[in-house]
């Protein structure tokens, strides 16, 4: 989990915008989880997206996302959830983010909120 998590905050997890930069050809580099049609950036991914914000209001019920960047995303977190492990929740959520993620695109599983909580229900034991 660390080593995705630090892949994560350099922006090397293979979003769709990733692997379009790297030039990967993809019929689409918009957001799987979403119907917004936004481009699949890491700060959309784990923050901006619907899915991803009705994941992180069942972690933490006042959190409104900043989009100013994945630091003060994360900063703004911690205070909010004001505990002791408060990294570890966030680092677990963004993995059951992401699985989730890849379960749609590779296993062809529809990803759901009771799925991604199910996800790090699982991690935190």
């Amino acid at each position: 989990h660390k080593i995705f998590f630090w892949l994560l905050l350099n922006d090397r997890i293979n979003t769709r915008a990733l692997l379009q930069r790297k030039g990967f050809f993809l019929q689409d580099y918009t957001c799987v989880m979403c119907n917004l049609h936004a481009l699949e950036t890491r700060d959309h991914l784990f923050f901006h997206c619907q899915f991803a914000q009705l994941c992180w209001s069942y972690i933490c019920t006042n959190w409104q996302p900043a989009y100013t960047g994945i630091q003060e995303e994360i900063s703004n977190l911690k205070q909010l959830l004001s505990v002791p492990y408060a990294m570890e929740i966030i680092i677990l959520t963004c993995w059951a983010i992401w699985t989730t993620r890849n379960d749609h695109i590779f296993q062809h599983i529809q990803p759901s909120i009771y799925r991604c909580r199910k996800k790090l229900k699982e991690e935190l034991k």
